[in-house]
């Protein structure tokens, strides 16, 4: 009995002595970096942390300076705080970089080594802004202008129910300044909606967000899954996106950005691991023509090998999907081809790692020549188009030619003077029939409804869009103007 005491001293030192050395990036002969370099990381942590609410309320900058290990298979362990900002801070600093495990680690005679690893975070400032409750707090002058602080100039105030992430919790609820007493003057609905679109895991999808009187998104809108996990996030004015739009992975990590610039939608990808993925841009798509083809610049598998470089290269490109065995299980999609000024060239295949669906295609310059493809338990289908939009029987002229003969100008809303233009939006099933109406831009309530009635009326006079030969469910945006002579 009295030797268990000392033979457990000795297994503990034992041990402790068999614990791999962790070496300083100076007594390597190749130091740990992350895979693209330095700047990958960077752009991979600007573009995931959420500064935390109370820290962005105070307008606080700074940063948190973080330590960790790099093991020999690249990932990263030991993740400790080396210089503090603040603790809200530094625990979204902890997340955000522990969830980056792309790393080339370091080696020493020949073989893989562990090493420390040190690098900030940064939270960069912004302008402070009242947070009271959970309730960020907007003034407005009389032209309803935004303004820094509750000054003289002051006529409104807007309470803005806001969460730890800083997105929309609750109904917006809007005051005037009257005889020196705020007065309760509007309130906009907090909406939770089911979309038509699932996650890329299958999932149902529900948009979260404010809307307008007009019955338009204002503001931060989000997507979440069932769960109220993140899918997507972006902010609307009247309705229409505005700036970029940020797509997750269920493990919280962004995994795609798209940008809006200069006619053109830029998007940068991720892989799960946080090793960049894929740089594209493609053109904004415009009613009545053909959606042009995808050009890709960059391109690199899970481990950093890059596979396409300044628009040229081939390989095996890989991507989860849901299977088409069943909807509730994942499976792999491999397509092999070859890019060219970044477009795609000659032969292109794909398929599901499960089986369940396979394709075939031979490029021009971007644009798919003939394609196969088969389903499991299906014939195989060919094509020419691998994405057909929906179209109207007789084209843009023929729907042209059948709003001009349907539609009416509400007696209302002439003699309001009204006048401008309505988004509607609705689906385009398999079978060519409309469903899911909904009015995205309002104009006003009678003009509304005409327009919701002529679209109603098109009703089986459309052909479903198609992909790769199969018919689809297509989410259709149709603007209706209309104009006093």
């Amino acid at each position: 009995m009295k030797l268990f005491p000392f033979t457990l001293l000795f297994l503990l030192t034992i041990s402790s002595l068999a614990q791999p050395v962790v070496y300083q990036s100076f007594e390597t002969d190749s130091a740990a970096e992350p895979r693209g370099g330095m700047p990958s990381l960077s752009t991979f942590l600007q573009t995931n942390l959420r500064k935390p609410i109370e820290a962005e309320a105070q307008g606080i900058g700074g940063r948190v300076v973080l330590s960790g290990i790099v093991e020999p298979n690249g990932r990263l362990s030991d993740i400790n705080v080396v210089q503090s900002l603040r603790p809200d801070c530094d625990r979204e600093a902890i997340r955000v970089f522990s969830r980056f495990q792309a790393w080339r680690p370091a080696y020493k005679n020949g073989k893989a080594v562990r090493q420390f690893v040190s690098f900030p975070v940064t939270f960069k400032a912004n302008k402070p802004f009242p947070y009271v409750n959970g309730n960020r707090i907007s003034y407005y002058d009389a032209n309803q202008n935004l303004l820094p602080d509750s000054s003289d100039l002051a006529q409104y105030k807007q309470l803005t129910p806001t969460d730890s992430n800083g997105l929309p919790n609750g109904n917006i609820m809007v005051y005037q300044l009257k005889r020196q007493v705020w007065k309760e003057q509007a309130t906009l609905p907090f909406v939770r909606k089911r979309s038509d679109l699932y996650s890329r895991y299958g999932k149902a999808i529900y948009r979260i967000g404010v809307v307008q009187q007009n019955n338009q998104w204002q503001g931060r809108v989000a997507d979440v899954d069932e769960m109220g996990a993140l899918v997507r996030q972006a902010f609307y004015n009247n309705g229409e996106r505005v700036g970029y739009q940020l797509d997750y992975y269920s493990n919280g990590l962004v995994a795609q950005r798209s940008d809006d610039a200069n006619g053109l939608y830029v998007f940068n990808a991720w892989h799960p691991n946080g090793q960049i993925k894929q740089i594209w841009t493609v053109d904004k798509p415009k009613p009545g023509t053909p959606k042009s083809p995808d050009q890709v610049m960059a391109y690199w598998d899970s481990t950093g090998r890059q596979l396409v470089n300044e628009g040229n290269g081939s390989g095996s490109f890989t991507e989860l999907v849901q299977s088409k065995l069943d909807s509730t299980r994942q499976t792999l999609f491999i397509e092999e081809g070859t890019y060219a000024g970044g477009l795609r060239e000659g032969r292109w295949t794909g398929r599901y790692a499960d089986g369940s669906y396979l394709y075939e295609e031979q490029y021009d310059k971007g644009i798919c020549q003939t394609g196969k493809a088969r389903t499991a338990g299906q014939d195989t289908v060919r094509y020419t188009q691998r994405e057909q939009q929906p179209e109207f029987t007789g084209g843009m002229q023929g729907l042209g030619q059948f709003l001009a003969s349907t539609l009416r100008y509400p007696p209302d809303a002439q003699r309001a003077h009204v006048q401008g233009q309505v988004m509607i939006s609705f689906v385009v099933c398999t079978d060519g029939t409309l469903c899911d109406y909904e009015v995205v831009k309002s104009l006003h309530p009678a003009i509304d409804q005409e327009a919701l009635r002529v679209v109603k009326a098109m009703n089986g006079r459309w052909k479903p869009g198609a992909q790769r030969g199969q018919n689809v469910r297509v989410q259709y945006r149709m603007p209706i103007n209309f104009a006093l002579e």
